[in-house]
C-alpha cells in the first residue's frame, strides 16, 4: 500500500501543470505571428461572395402582408416584431432549398471571377443552416429546434462542397446574436416586449462555442470564420473570444478570423477588418480589410428591394476597394428556394467578363502608390502599374504622376497603338491613348516602367470637366485639434474637416493645372456651422492665383448640415499651386467643418 501511495504521490508530483486558460492578448499575439503566412491567398484572391440565406429568405421583407421598406431583410423578426415561435413556424415549411442551389452559386461565383464564397451559418435569428448537435439546436421549448436543413441534408455541407469542388475557397459567417436563445445577451433583439427572465451569459457562450467547433470539426477545411457583431459593452471576454481563438487554431490552424469579436470595424484584434457598406477613403494603413456589400441594399432576400448595382457600379467599387489595397466581399441573397434574383446574376456575369480581361489588375496586386487620380484608380505589382480608367478623356491624354521611364504602355483587351510623352509643365508623363475607351466601365491601362517607382508628389488635378475637387484627407492640416472626422458606421459613412477649435489653424491642399487647363474659377465649399457658432471671418488663399477671397461663415442649423457656398472667384495659371484655408476670428465654440472645397472652370 505504501510503494502504491508512492508512485501515486510521485506522478502527481512530476505530473504537466494543468494548461492555463487562452487570453485575449495571448491568442491576438499568437494569430499575429503567422498572419502572413494565412493571409497570402486572401491577398492574391481580393474578390469574393457573401451570402444571407436563412428563414427569413422566405418572408422577403413582408410579413403578414404588410411591406417592410427598412434595408435588411434579413431583420425582418425584428422589423414586424414577431415571437420567435410565431416565426419559426410561419417560416420553417417555407424554406425550402432546390437541390443543386450551391452548384448554382458556386458557378456563378467562379463565372463572376470571385475567389471565396462565406455564407451565415447562424444569423440573429437563431437558427442554423448546419446540422447542430448542440442540444437547444436539436430540440428546445421556444422554436422546436434551430436546424433548418431539410431531412437528409446539410444545406451548410452542400455549400462548402460545392465551392470547393469549382476551385473556391468556403467560409462560414457565424452571428454572436440570437434572438431566440433564452440565455443569449439581450442586444438589438426584436421589438416584442421581453420577457425579463435571469440570463446565464455561460451556458450561451458554451452554446456558441460548441456551434463553432461543429462548423471547425465537420465541413472540412475553412477559409474563414466571419463574426458579427459586438458592441462598446459586448466583446471580447463577453463572446469568450480567447478560448473561440485557441479552439479555431487548435482545429484548422490556417484559417483566418475577422475582427468583430470586438468593437469597432476597423480594429486590428482579428486577421482583416471589415467596413460595411463604405470605402475607407484611404484604405485602412496597416492592417489587412474587406468591404462587405450588397447588390441591392438588403442582405436578406428582398422581393421589393430592385435597387440593384449594375456591372460599371460593381466592377469600380471592386477596382476603387482593390486600388486602397482591400478585399471586396460582395453579398447576394437568395430566395428560400436558394434561387439568387436574375438582376442580380446578370450584374455579376458582367463583372466576370470584364474580370476575364481584366483580372490581372485585381488579382495578387497591391494598393495604388497614389493618393489619388481624377481619372480612376491604379493597383501595381513589381515593375508594372494598372491604371483603372473611369472618366476617359476625349483627346486620349492622361497625365500619369511618375518619374520612372516608361518601357510599354498597353490597354488590356486591346491592340490599339499607345504612346507616351515627358510632360514639359513637370507634372509627370503624359500617356497617349485612344480617343475612345476599351470598356466604358472601366478601361485599364498596364504601364511597365524602369527601376523602383518614383511617385510625384501629390496634388490635385483637374478632372475631364476641368473641376478640382479638394476633400478632407487630401488636405495637410495644421493645428491642435483640427482633424479628419468620421461620421457615421455603414453606408453612410461621411468625412468632413472638423474640431477646428482653434482660429490660428489651417488646411491646404496641393493641385496642379496642366496646359490649357488655366483660366478663371468659382470656388464652392460645402460648409457646416452650428447656429450659435456662426460668424467667423475666413480667408481662401491661392499661391500663385489671384487675390485672396474673404468670406463669412454662416448658420447651416448644424455641425453636420451642409451648405454648398459660392465664396467666389480666383484665376489659376499652368503650374503648381497651394491652396489655403484660414480663419481670421472665431466669435463661437468652433470656426467651421469643412466637408469639400471645389473649384467649378467659370463660364464664358
Amino acid at each position: 500500500m505504501l510503494s502504491a501511495l508512492l508512485a501515486v504521490s510521485l506522478s502527481l508530483a512530476f505530473a504537466p501543470p494543468a494548461a492555463s486558460p487562452p487570453t485575449e492578448a495571448g491568442q491576438i499575439a499568437l494569430w499575429a505571428s503567422d498572419r502572413d503566412a494565412r493571409m497570402e491567398w486572401w491577398r492574391e484572391a481580393r474578390f469574393g461572395m457573401f451570402v444571407h440565406w436563412g428563414l427569413y429568405s422566405p418572408a422577403g421583407g413582408f410579413w403578414d402582408g404588410k411591406r417592410y421598406e427598412q434595408h435588411y431583410a434579413e431583420w425582418i423578426q425584428h422589423w414586424a416584431a414577431v415571437p420567435c415561435g410565431e416565426y419559426a413556424k410561419a417560416m420553417k415549411p417555407l424554406f425550402q432549398p432546390e437541390p443543386g442551389f450551391a452548384d448554382a452559386w458556386a458557378e456563378l461565383a467562379r463565372d463572376a471571377g470571385m475567389r471565396y464564397a462565406v455564407m451565415t451559418s447562424k444569423h440573429h435569428d437563431g437558427f442554423t443552416l448546419f446540422n447542430s448537435k448542440e442540444p437547444y439546436s436539436l430540440d428546445n421549448a421556444v422554436t422546436g429546434g434551430t436546424n433548418i436543413s431539410p431531412p437528409g441534408r446539410d444545406v451548410a455541407r452542400e455549400f462548402a462542397e460545392a465551392m470547393r469542388a469549382r476551385g473556391l475557397r468556403a467560409g462560414f459567417y457565424y452571428s454572436l446574436l440570437d434572438w431566440q436563445h433564452p440565455d443569449a445577451y439581450e442586444m438589438a433583439l426584436p421589438g416584442y416586449p421581453k420577457d425579463g427572465h435571469a440570463r446565464d451569459h455561460g451556458r450561451y457562450k458554451a452554446y456558441m462555442r460548441g456551434h463553432v467547433n461543429e462548423l471547425l470539426s465537420n465541413y472540412g477545411p475553412l477559409s474563414t470564420i466571419w463574426f458579427d457583431y459586438s458592441d462598446e459593452s459586448r466583446q471580447g471576454a463577453a463572446w469568450g473570444a480567447a478560448q473561440l481563438m485557441a479552439d479555431m487554431r487548435a482545429r484548422q490552424p490556417s484559417i483566418l478570423v475577422n475582427n468583430r469579436l470586438f468593437f469597432g470595424l476597423e480594429n486590428k484584434n482579428g486577421d482583416y477588418g471589415t467596413p460595411e457598406k463604405y470605402v475607407p477613403p484611404t484604405g485602412l494603413p496597416g492592417m489587412d480589410w474587406e468591404v462587405n456589400h450588397t447588390l441591392n441594399e438588403s442582405y436578406g432576400f428582398s422581393a421589393h428591394d430592385a435597387n440593384w448595382k449594375d456591372t460599371t457600379a460593381v466592377v469600380r467599387l471592386l477596382c476603387d476597394i482593390v486600388s486602397k489595397g482591400g478585399n471586396l466581399l460582395l453579398n447576394i441573397g437568395p430566395d428560400a428556394k436558394g434561387r439568387v434574383p436574375e438582376a442580380a446574376q446578370r450584374t455579376l456575369r458582367g463583372v466576370g467578363a470584364w474580370m476575364k480581361v481584366n483580372g490581372e489588375a485585381i488579382y495578387g496586386t497591391t494598393a495604388s502608390p497614389f493618393s489619388r487620380l481624377s481619372w480612376g484608380r491604379a493597383t501595381q505589382k513589381p515593375g508594372t502599374l494598372y491604371l483603372m480608367v473611369f472618366d476617359w478623356h476625349p483627346d486620349g491624354q492622361f497625365r500619369l504622376p511618375i518619374r520612372n521611364e516608361v518601357k510599354a504602355v498597353e490597354l488590356l483587351g486591346s491592340d490599339a497603338k499607345c504612346g507616351v510623352a515627358r510632360d514639359e509643365g513637370g507634372a509627370g508623363t503624359v500617356l497617349m491613348l485612344p480617343k475612345q475607351p476599351v470598356d466604358p466601365a472601366c478601361t485599364v491601362v498596364r504601364i511597365r516602367y524602369e527601376g523602383a517607382l518614383d511617385p510625384l508628389p501629390f496634388a490635385v488635378y483637374p478632372s475631364k470637366g476641368g473641376e478640382l475637387v479638394l476633400l478632407p484627407h487630401d488636405a495637410t492640416l495644421e493645428g491642435p485639434s483640427i482633424k479628419v472626422e468620421q461620421v457615421g458606421v455603414i453606408g453612410d459613412v461621411r468625412h468632413n474637416i472638423g474640431y477646428w477649435l482653434d482660429a490660428a489653424a489651417t488646411a491646404s491642399w496641393p493641385i496642379a493645372i496642366g496646359a490649357a487647363q488655366g483660366g478663371e474659377f468659382v470656388v464652392e465649399a460645402e460648409l457646416g456651422c452650428a447656429d450659435a457658432a456662426a460668424g467667423s471671418r475666413m480667408r481662401l488663399e491661392v499661391d500663385g492665383g489671384s487675390g485672396p477671397i474673404e468670406f463669412t461663415v454662416p448658420a447651416t442649423g448644424g455641425w453636420q448640415q451642409y451648405r454648398t457656398v459660392e465664396l467666389g472667384r480666383v484665376k489659376l495659371a499652368v503650374g503648381s499651386h497651394r491652396v489655403v484655408l484660414r480663419a481670421l476670428s472665431k466669435p463661437g465654440e468652433a470656426v467651421v467643418n469643412v466637408r469639400s472645397l471645389r473649384l467649378v472652370r467659370a463660364k464664358g
